[in-house]
């Protein structure tokens, strides 16, 4: 394949401008072009102050020269030498699967139906007239669609969606079976035919997500190409085997075809943190088909009289009374938040208590002793919102109500299936905020004079739409795929024949001034200034200015002016001047602001 070839551009240099803040001014700046100030980089201008200017005329001549400076380069574009560009490439959702529920066409009326098109078999010419038994991909079936609509189910999976500690391995093995259509008009539509739009309804037990916690390590061995082909001199092609290792469930492994190397994990056991459906759980301990969990807060030291707070919590603990002789202790319980209060409650060694008889609160005294100091101590294991579940208790996810089924091994949960308790409707369906799925109907039209073709094959060419009809459900990406790489000079472009050839950028040049750019009137010649003037002072602060309003150049009422900038073509030697001022310095202070703000825009 011959490789094709492209340049890419890439902005090889940047400039970075200090952006300055002005005060507000209503002075109208006429268009002035860039090339009056600056030409190629450097100067083209001069700054002219009067020599009876005022403080403020002075200050606000350097704040233009200021502006000014940010003009004083060039660009110029070049191959940039060991440079980098960034290619990005955004497609649109896929999709995943798809099944066609209804099809009528040529195809289907002669090969599933074995139809001859001769003119006996009235081709449809609307959608009223599609018939009722092209469903099941356009096979002769003579039926409703909800009579195979248990036939229609998709499955897929969400990789590393639950947790192990503090690994995110568990996948989301994802079935929706059962799939409905409910006619968003129903009064129009009898089930013979497809609707043209519609709701899929997805009843309570037809979507499970199996979740294994049983992991393996396991190996997936391929033959991969190491040498191409060369028959002109008689070499070969060669290959070699290569194996990769991962981590996944029993589904993995067959999907992937590999091999189990060994067991990563034999589930979720005691002292295991899990979650499921993004919910966290500690687990205290593993029961057949069920396990019970809740927040372990360990032990700690209670002395007598002295509360205590179980960390993490809103819970106080008081021991009011203990016995070395017994292993017993006298403690209370109150949350410092609500108030509740347990009263006085009996703790012996080793015998976990239910304070509140919910779960919220589990005490197991594990030893009593007298401390250094002489007192009392009783050492207190603590669980809190502790709570058993088993097969067939339920959880809540993204609004939706679904129930556990849950496996167990040896003291390990293996895994938990998880069914819906609520009716999933749509068009689409929202599946996990991964995928849509989508009921879709196309009716198509063709008419025979148009082709000039006898469709239907009646023996006349006639004015008449013939159609052709299809109805599906697919499982879509809910969003597009963005791919972005950073290539260098040789690399191919994404998924394309085109390779970087070279990459260029703008490269640019800040020009120093090596001259004074702000002059004083009486050194201005004024029939050959050399260059472009800026003046800043009006006539009675700058005897430049004073000259062009004498001569009737310059027409604007200085005397009642409230700042203005007038732009006056070849009015010194063929020189351009503009003048900033304004009746008072202040006045001419805000001309030169709008001034400054001109040339930030340039």
């Amino acid at each position: 394949m011959k490789v094709k070839k492209i340049a890419a551009l890439a902005v090889g240099a940047a400039m970075v401008g200090a952006t300055m803040g002005f005060a507000s001014a209503q002075t109208t700046v006429p268009n002035i072009p860039k090339d009056f100030f600056v030409k190629d980089g450097t100067p083209n201008v001069k700054i002219v102050v009067g020599s009876n200017a005022a403080a403020m005329d002075v200050a606000s001549a350097a704040d233009i020269a200021v502006a000014l400076g940010s003009l004083l380069y060039t660009t110029e574009q070049a191959e940039v030498q060991n440079g980098y560009v960034k290619v990005k490439a955004e497609y649109p959702p896929a999709v995943v699967d798809s099944r066609t529920i209804y099809a009528y066409n040529y195809d289907t009326m002669t090969q599933d139906h074995g139809l001859t098109i001769n003119g006996s078999e009235n081709w449809a010419t609307k959608y009223e007239e599609l018939p009722g038994d092209y469903w099941w991909n356009g096979a002769a079936y003579n039926g409703a669609y909800s009579d195979f609509q248990s036939s229609v189910s998709f499955s897929i999976d969400l990789g590393d969606k639950d947790k192990i500690n503090d690994e995110q391995l568990v996948d989301w093995h994802i079935t929706l079976s059962n799939i409905g259509l409910s006619s968003k008009d129903p009064a129009n539509w009898d089930e013979s035919r497809p609707p043209k739009d519609a709701d899929l309804v997805i009843t309570p037990g037809n979507v499970t997500v199996f979740v294994d916690y049983k992991l393996y390590n396991y190996s997936v061995t391929s033959t991969q190409q190491v040498r191409d082909e060369y028959p002109e001199w008689g070499v070969p092609a060669d290959s070699q085997d290569v194996t990769s290792y991962y981590i996944g469930d029993a589904e993995n492994v067959a999907a992937d075809g590999g091999t189990i190397v060994s067991t990563y994990k034999e589930g979720v056991g005691a002292g295991d943190t899990f979650t499921v459906f993004g919910e966290t759980y500690y687990v205290l301990s593993v029961g057949d088909n069920g396990f019970t969990a809740g927040l372990d807060k360990g032990t700690d030291w209670y002395p007598v009289d002295e509360p205590k707070t179980i960390e993490g919590t809103d819970w106080v603990v008081t021991a009011l009374d203990i016995s070395l002789v017994d292993q017993r202790a006298l403690v209370e319980v109150k949350n410092s938040v609500t108030g509740q209060d347990s009263g006085v409650v009996t703790l012996e060694k080793d015998t976990p208590v239910d304070i509140f008889g919910d779960g919220s609160v589990i005490l197991t005294l594990k030893d009593t002793f007298i401390g250094v100091n002489g007192h009392l101590i009783a050492e207190i294991e603590a669980q809190v919102d502790v709570k058993d579940y088993s097969s067939g208790d339920t959880l809540t996810y993204d609004g939706k109500e679904w129930e556990m089924t849950i496996a167990t091994d040896n003291g390990y949960i293996t895994n938990i299936t998880l069914t819906n308790k609520d009716t999933l409707e749509g068009n689409p369906v929202d599946i996990f905020g991964a995928y849509n799925l989508c009921y879709g109907f196309e009716l198509k039209t063709l008419n025979e004079q148009d082709v000039n073709y006898d469709i239907d094959g009646d023996g006349s060419i006639t004015d008449t739409d013939r159609v052709v009809a299809y109805a599906y459900v697919k499982l879509k990406e809910k969003e597009g795929t963005v791919v972005e790489e950073t290539l260098a000079v040789g690399d191919q472009v994404l998924d394309t024949d085109y390779t970087v050839e070279g990459i260029y950028g703008d490269v640019i040049t800040v020009n120093t001034v090596t001259e004074p750019i702000t002059v004083m009137d009486y050194e201005v010649n004024l029939d050959d200034p050399g260059s472009n003037l800026i003046l800043v002072g009006g006539p009675v602060a700058n005897q430049v200015t004073k000259y062009l309003v004498d001569q009737g150049i310059s027409t604007v009422d200085w005397v009642n002016s409230p700042g203005d900038i007038e732009y006056l073509q070849g009015a010194l030697g063929g020189y351009d001047v503009v003048i900033v001022a304004g009746a008072t310095r202040n006045e001419t202070r805000v001309a030169a602001e709008a001034l400054m703000q001109y040339l930030a825009g340039l």
